[in-house]
């Protein structure tokens, strides 16, 4: 569908697949650029950015272009730009394809079903910081998400992934809900706890990730 936002996992028979649209990864590369800016010239083109896109994306319609002029080409063209801007990408395309990896951990598939956890341990762990939360799958993908996207990180020769590319997401899928507050841009928001609620999720997963020296929750250690 044009326009489409949204990753996910899914069986293809007996094997387990998993996706990313191309609308997902338009924003995320728009995201990355325009915090590698922010951070430079300390501006808010990640704000403007959401903005752009809450007045002007329509369901199943080609995402709005950013127009000439948004940034200042100078910028634009820094290689210290080009490289954080690299390094941001990385990070949220990690955190997606390791929450929808996660989903497969967690057989919440029929072709993974077999190493299925107990969600009721899962609520146990979450349920003093996090009350009342729903999309028990969702939350814990999220945090095999995080553990995956840190775990892969933390090898990496160079730059070592944080959970940063992941509330950079959380960012701009929050702002949407305010500046959209009686209308759903994209489907998949109807099935996934809100950003507000996975943000301190991510934070709490990365913080116990370190705490424990890459090992993060036993629950999600494979």
């Amino acid at each position: 569908t044009p326009g489409e936002v949204n990753a996910f996992a899914s069986c293809s028979g007996a094997s387990p697949a998993m996706a990313i649209t191309d609308g997902l990864l338009q924003i995320e590369s728009q995201l990355a650029r325009f915090r590698a800016i922010d951070e430079l010239a300390g501006s808010n083109k990640v704000g403007d950015y959401i903005a752009l896109i809450a007045r002007n994306a329509r369901p199943k319609q080609a995402l709005p272009e950013v127009p000439a002029g948004f940034v200042d080409a100078r910028l634009d063209l820094d290689p210290r730009k080009g490289t954080r801007q690299y390094q941001l990408l990385d990070e949220q395309l990690a955190f997606v394809m390791g929450h929808e990896l996660g989903h497969h951990y967690l057989g919440h598939l029929p072709c993974t079903a077999a190493s299925a956890i107990n969600l009721a341990q899962l609520g146990g762990l979450l349920a003093n910081a996090v009350p009342a939360f729903n999309q028990p799958n969702e939350v814990a993908a999220d945090m095999v998400g995080i553990n995956n996207t840190l775990t892969m990180g933390a090898r990496r020769p160079d730059y070592h992934l944080t959970e940063g590319g992941a509330l950079l997401t959380m960012q701009f899928f929050a702002g949407l809900d305010q500046l959209t507050p009686a209308d759903i841009l994209f489907g998949f928001e109807r099935d996934h706890p809100p950003p507000q609620l996975r943000t301190p999720i991510i934070q709490q997963t990365a913080a116990n990730w370190r705490a424990t020296g890459g090992v993060g929750l036993p629950i999600l250690s494979f």
